[in-house]
């Protein structure tokens, strides 16, 4: 089926009407032991990358337009809501995207846990925005920045994650 890649295996992801979302699925290997096959980039997966990819890159923009010396408040405005659109275009794919290679609920892993964390964290911000208390909505702009982008953005690099068994294997180092 899929290529191995030394050491790395990624996980084959497939549609499943039943449940509706892509699962990744672990198969049988030839030694009977659990091997794991490359996984596709549907179309979800693309989505999920695309919008987590660019909310990465436009963040530091975002900040950088409110807390640089010449305050630009247009270009923090126009780039927080594409940033926050992007947020939750990522955390909606990623109910779409589901695994069965590592302890899950249905299909969810734990870092399923971001979604709610996200839309709530997001809520949160604009509730703040709203009532005038600027520095609370930047603690928690800054915060869902740290902790959705750079920390979980962190953990795809690992090596059994999608994206991080294509940088690791592409660099040679698996």
């Amino acid at each position: 089926m899929g290529k191995k890649c030394g050491a790395f295996h990624a996980v084959t992801a497939q549609f499943t009407p039943p449940q509706g979302g892509f699962v990744a699925r672990r198969s049988r290997g030839t030694r009977g032991v659990g091997t794991v096959h490359p996984m596709q980039l549907t179309p979800v997966i693309a989505i999920h990358l695309c919008a987590a990819s660019s909310a990465f890159l436009i963040g530091p923009w975002v900040i950088w337009a409110r807390r640089s010396a010449q305050q630009r408040p247009r270009l923090h405005r126009a780039l927080g809501y594409a940033w926050v659109t992007l947020m939750l275009m990522t955390a909606l794919s990623a109910m779409f995207i589901r695994s069965d290679t590592l302890p899950n609920i249905a299909g969810y892993t734990p870092i399923h846990l971001l979604v709610p964390v996200t839309l709530v964290t997001l809520f949160l911000a604009f509730r703040h925005l709203v009532r005038g208390d600027i520095r609370r909505h930047r603690l928690t702009m800054v915060g869902l920045y740290i902790g959705a982008c750079v920390v979980a953005g962190g953990f795809t690099l690992l090596p059994s994650r999608y994206l991080g068994g294509l940088l690791w294997h592409g660099l040679g180092l698996i």
